[in-house]
């Protein structure tokens, strides 16, 4: 189902209980008003007619005595006939009030009462004797008395019934109300937990597949089984994805065949070179070989980047191998410093060494661990100023150092037990490292723009290469600031420390 679908079902589904509920809401109001209309217009005046209906049937009790009694009836029996119609007014006016079955009832008996003390006043009226009031009529007037209350009391039970009826509907109104509610807010849930779902999920997989890119893994694929908008994102991330990876496999091929070809010429123009500063062809002026010098120096550094593109390719590939010896971790410091020390000398920056006595064995490829050091140190060179000071130094150690990074701290851990480590330290006096740039600088062709290009400096491959070389020793390398000089930073390189055993060699594959 399409996210949009999704949406729309699902609000509908809210929207059409919220109407129900409004529409019961406006019915049980309706309703409600229709009780309090009974209340107010017949029932209460149905009360009112009842209680008149007592004054009445006392008026007309005392004309009765008094047309009995006094010795000039006349006048009392015309007010008495009065009362009378007031009476049988009220009590007609009494039939169209009442509502319920019970009051109908006592009415009706009422009206039978009154026309039988009518019936029973015009006999007596009708032979008229002063004194006493005849006892019969006593007891219909009686009867009428107590009949009249009893339609009070009748009216009064309807008034109770109707309000326990208002209230009655007014509480269902409220517990269906806080139902629909509570429904309302579950279904609600339950709408934008699918909903979310449906897009956090799939959005969460587009976010990692874009990490993924951006960290040039370009065989990421995104899955497409979904029925939905995400489903065609999903194809055409792939899609993308897959004609990258077509671009990159590309630009591989490219620039390793580009290396391949251009190794060839560069080391015939530096053989020509040499051929040309050892004067085999003829004798060089002193301007002519230091012109003969520089064009020495660029090509071996065009070698030293075409080398870094070629490596990368390898370790791309997966093919990069290490050849793991017991190696002597000071004699390959000593040899890369003595084979960049004429570089320093030319810079007026001094190189200081500090080595142990005590040698310290490591299982690793040696040339490859040659090439990890020969980075750091001609970075030393290259960013530290004329007169500046470089310092290697190496130790040993039996646990990780505290300042060594969490992520590498992680991998080196996981890396399996080790009988310690050593550790190589590089210092310069240079511009440093931003803190933002400590963990990017080892990634593929990022550097970081420190004012103008500084003269030598490469495209950005060899820290990159010496982290895939660290990882492939289950090492780690990372750079600090040198805190001890104010300025300038500290690379750091791990290596497992190994047995005293020589002769063990073996050959395994880079893990990329």
């Amino acid at each position: 189902m399409r996210i949009a679908t999704k949406i729309i079902s699902g609000y509908a589904v809210l929207i059409a209980l919220m109407a129900a509920v409004l529409v019961y809401q406006v019915v049980s109001i309706h309703y409600m008003q229709s009780i309090n209309k009974n209340l107010s217009g017949l029932t209460f005046s149905a009360a009112r007619t009842s209680i008149q209906l007592m004054r009445d049937r006392d008026l007309v009790e005392e004309y009765t005595k008094k047309s009995f009694i006094v010795e000039n009836p006349e006048q009392y029996v015309e007010k008495l006939e009065e009362f009378k119609e007031g009476f049988a007014s009220d009590l007609q006016n009494l039939k169209h009030l009442g509502r319920s079955e019970r009051e109908q009832v006592e009415i009706n008996r009422l009206v039978q009462y009154w026309e039988e003390f009518c019936q029973a006043l015009a006999r007596e009226l009708a032979v008229l004797s002063t004194g006493v009031m005849p006892e019969e009529l006593a007891e219909h007037l009686e009867r009428l008395r107590a009949q009249v209350l009893t339609v009070h009391q009748a009216s009064l039970r309807a008034i109770e019934a109707e309000v326990a009826k208002a209230a009655d509907t007014g509480a269902r109104a409220e517990w269906i109300s806080w139902s629909a509610a509570a429904i309302a807010l579950v279904v609600s849930f339950l709408v934008s937990f699918v909903i979310v779902r449906s897009i956090s999920e799939p959005l969460h997989h587009l976010t990692e597949g874009t990490r993924a890119v951006a960290g040039g893994k370009f065989f990421y694929r995104l899955d497409t089984s979904r029925n939905d908008e995400f489903a065609q994102l999903a194809k055409d991330f792939n899609t993308m994805t897959a004609r990258l990876n077509e671009l990159d496999q590309m630009k591989k091929d490219f620039v390793s065949h580009v290396s391949h070809e251009l190794k060839g010429p560069l080391a015939s123009m530096q053989e020509t070179t040499h051929m040309l500063l050892e004067e085999i062809p003829g004798p060089l002026t002193e301007k002519q070989k230091r012109l003969i010098q520089l064009n020495l120096l660029g090509s071996k550094q065009l070698s030293s980047m075409l080398e870094n593109l070629l490596d990368m390719s390898r370790l791309e590939a997966g093919v990069m191998e290490y050849e793991l010896t017991t190696q002597e971790l000071v004699s390959l410091i000593q040899t890369v410093v003595s084979q960049l020390e004429p570089l320093a000398i030319e810079k007026t920056i001094r190189v200081e060494a500090d080595l142990p006595a005590k040698p310290l064995i490591v299982e690793c490829d040696g040339d490859r661990v040659i090439q990890v050091l020969s980075n750091l140190l001609g970075n030393a060179i290259k960013f530290s100023p004329p007169g500046g000071v470089i310092k290697v130094c190496a130790f040993s150690a039996a646990a990780l150092p505290e300042t060594m990074p969490a992520s590498w701290r992680k991998k080196v851990t996981e890396g399996g037990d080790s009988a310690g480590f050593a550790l190589v330290a590089v210092s310069d006096s240079g511009p440093g490292v931003p803190d933002a740039h400590k963990e990017r600088i080892f990634e593929k062709f990022h550097q970081v723009k420190q004012g103008k290009k500084i003269s030598g400096q490469g495209v950005g491959l060899g820290l990159a290469i010496c982290r895939t070389i660290a990882e492939a020793h289950r090492g780690a390398i990372w750079v600090e600031d040198n805190s001890n000089h104010g300025s300038g930073s500290v690379f750091w390189l791990l290596l497992r420390l190994g047995s005293s055993q020589e002769g063990v060699t073996h050959r395994t594959s880079s893990p990329l």
